[in-house]
């Protein structure tokens, strides 16, 4: 529907469908003026949520200016609403590795559109929480 250049990231995508769910919720004629219009959009959007990348065909398909400018926004609110909780349940550490450590995480970030942080905790923290492995091993040796 534009021309649009902005781009939903992985970890904005929540924010982003939820902010569609709430305006459908709303009006149902939010999609589209002609009924054949609002049935195609909304098929298409209930499939479009798989990932990121569809879901932002759907939305430079779909969206207008006005829309897109509501989307930004509602998630612009939602990351601001993010860093306040974080910055006041969860101080942030700093850590320092090495420039080919840095080019890895960099490179998965972009990948997975996420933030270096949410690689390594989507990566490592899930399953991996009990799981020693030989660096952390190396790593301690002697501190105990």
């Amino acid at each position: 529907m534009t021309e649009h250049v902005y781009t939903i990231r992985q970890q904005d995508r929540k924010a982003a469908t939820a902010f569609i769910d709430s305006q459908l919720g709303k009006d149902p004629e939010w999609f589209g003026t002609t009924e054949s219009q609002r049935i195609t959009a909304k098929q298409e959007y209930l499939e479009s949520r798989i990932d990121s990348i569809h879901f932002n065909r759907w939305c430079k398909k779909w969206l207008n200016e006005n829309q897109w400018a509501e989307i930004r926004k509602a998630i612009s609110t939602n990351r601001y609403h993010k860093e306040e909780k974080q910055r006041y349940t969860e101080p942030h550490k700093t850590i320092s590795v090495t420039h080919h450590a840095w080019q890895i995480l960099s490179e998965l970030a972009l990948q997975d559109q996420l933030s270096l942080s949410e690689v390594i905790v989507n990566r490592l923290g899930k399953n991996n929480a009990t799981a020693r492995s030989p660096v952390e091993s190396r790593y301690n040796l002697g501190r105990n």
